[in-house]
């Protein structure tokens, strides 16, 4: 099922994004009264083709790009009178923008898709943490200016580096952008449920390395996100687990796990994640009756280490979590305004990575292949509309930003021409651009094999 769903969710999501980028070309060429010949979505034999106006309209089953081909005397004998009508016959600056919308298209629908999540309401968890669970720098900070006491106090993070934040989602992507502009500390507010008291603390972000993605970034600055009590009933059981080999079922109650009487979910988890590969005695309640099973603990990778999996999710009361919970919806103004600047921030983000892998700063293997999008795809889809949304955003943002990149055969290859075009008066001659744009295609194709590299190993690796 999770197979059909990544595969429904690439499929769905590349189509919506080149559908998008091809129209830009389509849409500005037309603009111009340049002819269009074909509007291809895909590559590879065209399993349906139909035929609008002009302009032939093509499905095909490589559906890891497009193209939109336009009359062009540069490939092919062109009917005098659609001469005035060819590609190479416009002025260097309509070229330009033809080349240009296809990228822009998917800045401005970027935009667009972040400023309607920002509308609709963004769930999430509140930033809320214990300050009888921190740790580290938070922990200093706040004990050295005696706001710790015996009793226990909840906070809550109101922002980082001076941007307003209202879960825990929105503090982790602050913590990335800090990450990726090599920030060395980490500005927070915090304020108390109890006395309503506002602090800033100051942590340092030295140890958390970008590379590492899979760090408990939360946890090396301290904190622990507040969780209610739960109990240790089982809400869900995994397919070919531990927990569905042993005759788990979704109710039953754990009342020991070797030998440690459990009261709460979280020492549920514990003692499991301490315990991967071993085998140990379970007792659990079942309507009222109390059984025991020995049960072999499998291994998971969990931010970066192997630890105990049972395969078992809790059942979680539908009111337990309504105080934890914040779905945050803004205007349309402030929408779109907030739409606008979080694309900035991430294409900004964007460059800056792109910049740091270049120069050897930033791991390769932090790239991401069409396995993994495939993975986020079908994840975002079966989870609800707004975190599809969120994907497609991030997706179409990225799509822009890399064919604007000056590298031959992708838009900004072409754009990069166009300029030495405008300041030489002249075309760049046919000889070099065929050089060039071999020499762009063996780029391309070098990069997909080793993103797809890495969605392999990631995958072999956990």
């Amino acid at each position: 099922m999770d197979f059909l769903w990544s595969l429904f969710g690439f499929v769905f999501a590349i189509g919506i994004l080149v559908t998008i980028h091809e129209a830009g070309h389509y849409l500005m060429a037309r603009y111009f009264n340049i002819k269009v010949l074909q509007f291809s979505l895909g590559f590879g034999k065209p399993f349906w083709v139909k035929q609008f106006g002009e302009t032939e309209f093509r499905l095909c089953p490589i559906l890891l790009g497009g193209y939109v081909k336009f009359v062009d005397e540069r490939e092919g004998d062109v009917a005098e009178e659609d001469i005035a009508r060819a590609f190479n016959r416009q002025s260097v600056y309509k070229r330009f923008l033809v080349v240009l919308a296809g990228p822009v298209i998917n800045l401005l629908f970027a935009w667009l898709a972040f400023s309607l999540i920002y509308f609709s309401g963004i769930p999430g968890i509140k930033p809320m943490f214990s300050d009888q669970t921190i740790s580290g720098t938070l922990y200093e900070q706040m004990s050295n200016k005696v706001l710790i006491k015996e009793e226990e106090a909840v906070w809550e993070v109101v922002s980082i580096q001076g941007e307003r934040v209202y879960s825990w989602q929105e503090v982790h992507l602050e913590i990335v952008q800090a990450l990726v502009n090599e920030e060395t500390v980490l500005e927070a507010e915090l304020l108390s449920s109890k006395e309503a008291l506002k602090q800033q603390v100051v942590l340092s972000l030295e140890d958390l390395d970008i590379n590492q993605p899979n760090q408990n970034w939360l946890g090396m600055l301290g904190f622990r996100p507040y969780q209610p009590t739960l109990l240790p009933v089982i809400g869900q059981v995994q397919a070919n687990s531990p927990a569905s080999a042993a005759g788990l079922i979704t109710g039953d109650k754990v009342l020991k796990l070797g030998g440690v009487q459990i009261n709460t979910w979280q020492d549920l988890v514990h003692i499991v994640q301490a315990n991967p590969e071993n085998v140990l005695e379970l007792v659990y309640e079942r309507q009222g009756v109390a059984f025991t099973r020995m049960i072999h603990l499998a291994t998971k990778n969990h931010q970066g280490e192997s630890v105990g999996s049972l395969g078992v999710a809790a059942y979680i009361p539908k009111n337990i979590l309504a105080p934890y919970v914040v779905t945050k919806s803004f205007g349309m103004v402030e929408s779109l305004q907030r739409g606008f600047f979080h694309s900035v921030d991430l294409v900004n983000m964007t460059l800056v990575m792109i910049k740091r892998m270049i120069v050897g700063e930033v791991s390769v293997q932090n790239l991401s292949g069409p396995v993994s999008i495939a993975q986020f795809s079908g994840q975002a889809l079966e989870s609800g509309w707004i975190p599809f949304l969120s994907l497609l955003g991030l997706l179409s943002l990225s799509l822009g930003v890399l064919n604007l990149l000056p590298i031959p055969i992708l838009d900004g290859g072409h754009l990069f021409f166009y300029l030495i075009e405008m300041v030489k008066g002249s075309p760049v001659s046919q000889a070099v651009e065929s050089v060039a744009h071999k020499v762009g295609l063996l780029i391309i194709l070098s990069l997909t094999f080793f993103v797809i590299f890495n969605d392999i190993s990631r995958i072999i690796n956990g």
